[in-house]
């Protein structure tokens, strides 16, 4: 038996692997189950496994382009991991077999205003209008950073994963706020040879306004498609 502190990952109770996790007095306490134990292979039982490793899978990736982490710190309670955050708003969103366009990037923000998207086999473009019709950009605000993820879904091939998540960042300084901006984000070689594994993508974009210290001073929702 452990005891967890901190409760990184909030208040646990219920079964995962071979862990069983209740609350006691507002500790989580852990305990082993015997070695014997076999995990539930009802349908709902596999189907939430399923589930949880989909989600877990897409809260490391957004963790792993540091803007995303900043904001998600900036957000989460005290009490909670920004990975725990990221998982939670994303668990219902996620399929058995990979994320959908409802799994979110940012925990809101304004609307990002992409006029079009494409992902094509080396790179990701966009088209936005301007950033100061859609928010009201500060005198202080100067940079943008752009987060996106695109989910490669849909193998050719049975012997591939459901799915993979390519991940892509790019800053841009001195940021003109006032005109339409073409945003494009180059794959490297190793990702457009993962990607043409795959029939259909989902994108993911998000963006966050900087001051000259590069602290976030707002972000978008996520735009999906």
């Amino acid at each position: 038996m452990a005891v967890v502190k901190g409760n990184v990952l909030g208040n646990l109770s219920g079964k995962l692997g071979n862990l069983s996790a209740r609350t006691v007095q507002g500790r989580t306490v852990l305990s082993a189950r015997p070695s014997s134990f076999a995990a539930s292979q009802d349908p709902d039982s596999i189907a939430v496994r399923q589930k949880f490793a989909v989600t877990a899978n897409f809260s490391k990736n957004v963790l792993s382009i540091p803007i995303l982490e900043s904001i998600w710190n900036s957000v989460k309670s005290q009490k909670i991991t920004a990975f725990n955050a990221i998982f939670k708003n994303n668990f219902q969103f996620s399929t058995v077999d990979r994320p959908t366009d409802q799994n979110i990037i940012t925990p809101g923000g304004f609307l990002l205003p992409v006029s079009s998207a494409v992902v094509g086999a080396n790179d990701v473009t966009v088209e936005l209008t301007a950033l100061n019709d859609a928010t009201v950009i500060k005198g202080f605000e100067e940079d943008v950073s752009f987060a996106a993820m695109v989910i490669n879904h849909n193998p050719i091939s049975e012997e591939d994963a459901p799915f993979s998540i390519i991940t892509l960042s790019k800053d841009v300084d001195t940021f003109d706020f006032a005109n339409p901006y073409t945003l494009t984000m180059a794959l490297h070689a190793s990702e457009t040879t993962e990607a043409a594994k795959y029939q259909d993508s989902i994108l993911l974009l998000a963006a966050a306004t900087k001051d000259d210290y590069s602290k976030v001073v707002q972000y978008s929702k996520t735009f999906a498609q």
